[in-house]
């Protein structure tokens, strides 16, 4: 797991967390067994009091990884339908076993495919946006999603600290980290700054920012 602020902080607030349930406490134990990228424990906390609060109807995620995160936002309200987009065909078969597992298939709806194509021919409007897929693409993606957005609509754009990167070059590790630095660092300064928007960016998990519409 990539944490951005001091590990002991980190592990510290790790011994708060409860998962929803023992099934969702499994499948979180297994995907970082496995070392597959699912959303942190303390963003995980984030989450679930954003979904409490918005009570969102509909949520629109960019990036499935196994189903982890859609079947989480399920157990956060009992109303919200999940879409989920994802490019690999590995992942999208897991994601749906994991559904099946846990009877989802109903509220969790799974598309694959490359999200900018995608994108294109989606035109439902979302409460939630969650955007946790390839790093270099995220403000194709957010742009692309504005229009499948309203009035309090709520993006949130996962990891965007980039294991330390994208706020200092200190933990750049090599050539292809310093493009995701330069792309995640113009994608903040455009979605700080984007008129009729207000985003907060948070050291939460590997980096969290929220942008909610006006």
């Amino acid at each position: 797991m990539n944490n951005i602020t001091n590990h002991k902080v980190s592990s510290f607030i790790d011994t708060l967390y409860k998962p929803l349930n023992d099934e969702l406490g499994r499948l979180r134990d297994e995907s970082e067994y496995r070392n597959i990228p699912i959303i942190t424990k303390d963003s995980e906390m984030l989450l679930e009091s954003i979904i409490r609060i918005k009570k969102p109807q509909n949520i629109l995620e960019i990036g499935t990884a196994v189903g982890y995160s859609s079947i989480f936002f399920t157990f956060c309200s009992d109303l919200v339908k999940i879409s989920s987009i994802e490019i690999s065909e590995n992942s999208i078969e897991e994601a749906k076993a994991n559904i099946e597992k846990f009877k989802l298939e109903d509220r969790i709806t799974l598309i694959k495919g490359d999200a900018t194509l995608v994108l294109q021919d989606i035109i439902e409007e979302f409460d939630i946006i969650f955007i946790d897929a390839a790093k270099g693409q995220y403000r194709q993606f957010f742009d692309q999603c504005l229009k499948n957005t309203h009035q309090g609509s709520i993006i949130i754009s996962d990891n965007i600290l980039y294991k330390g990167i994208t706020a200092s070059e200190d933990f750049l590790t090599g050539r292809r980290n310093k493009t995701i630095m330069r792309r995640m660092r113009d994608y903040l300064d455009y979605i700080t700054n984007l008129e009729g928007l207000h985003t907060s960016v948070l050291p939460v998990g590997d980096g969290v920012a929220i942008s909610v519409l006006k």
